[in-house]
């Protein structure tokens, strides 16, 4: 799969996307947490926007081209690395929590289980980590079929149940596993939902992000998000 990764794929991918990035730092102000690692940080930029507004967060990658667009995005030494999710170059109990986004569809099973183990070990006691992959279970894949989002990559290896990925959580002494999360409206959602949705008002707007983010509506959803604590 590694010809998938050059340049046309970063730059597809080089973007932010603000509801989720606003996501994460209500979690991390919710449980007064402050050291991120992102696992597969592309090309950096939730990496730099954390560190914009006052957290600690470094950025792993195992594609070169990655890291080198991420490290030209943030400046600062030793905040992005090279290296896979497998083997994680840091000391036991660093972390706060650990972010995998749209990573583990990437990998093998094996290499997610190495994955979460490293996770467990370089996260501080009560740490969290935070994962999104595809969701096998959406209704909208029994619609689609083949024509499926998940299904058009080719890099995508490997596909989970939100049961599926909370089963192995807690095989590598995860718990209080969320398949929701809050967050808060802004354009950046616009592109989840129909066309149509771009038109309604701003209220009706904030109450479907409610409802398909932060409630278990959520698990009907593309994508699944998955939140779990370190279980010490």
């Amino acid at each position: 799969m590694g010809k998938f990764y050059d340049n046309q794929y970063f730059k597809d991918r080089d973007f932010l996307a603000t509801h989720l990035a606003e996501a994460v730092v209500i979690l991390l102000k919710s449980h007064k947490l402050r050291k991120i690692l992102d696992v597969g940080c592309g090309t950096g930029r939730l990496v730099k926007y954390l560190n914009d507004v006052g957290f600690v967060a470094k950025g792993v990658d195992l594609s070169p081209i990655a890291v080198k667009k991420a490290k030209a995005l943030v400046k600062k030494k030793n905040t992005i690395f090279k290296t896979s999710a497998t083997k994680l170059p840091f000391k036991n109990k660093s972390f706060d929590l650990v972010i995998a986004i749209s990573v583990i569809e990437h990998i093998s099973n094996l290499a997610v289980e190495k994955f979460l183990k490293e996770t467990h070990r370089i996260l501080k006691p009560k740490g969290f980590i935070f994962l999104i992959t595809p969701n096998l279970s959406t209704p909208i894949r029994l619609v689609q079929g083949k024509n499926w989002f998940a299904y058009k990559d080719p890099t995508h290896i490997n596909f989970y149940t939100p049961l599926g990925i909370a089963r192995q959580l807690k095989e590598n002494n995860f718990q209080r596993i969320k398949f929701w999360a809050k967050t808060k409206y802004n354009q950046s959602f616009d592109y989840e939902f129909p066309t149509v949705y771009a038109k309604l008002p701003r209220f009706l707007k904030m109450f479907f992000i409610y409802l398909f983010f932060s409630t278990p509506i959520a698990l009907i959803r593309n994508a699944v998000w998955i939140i779990a604590q370190k279980n010490d």
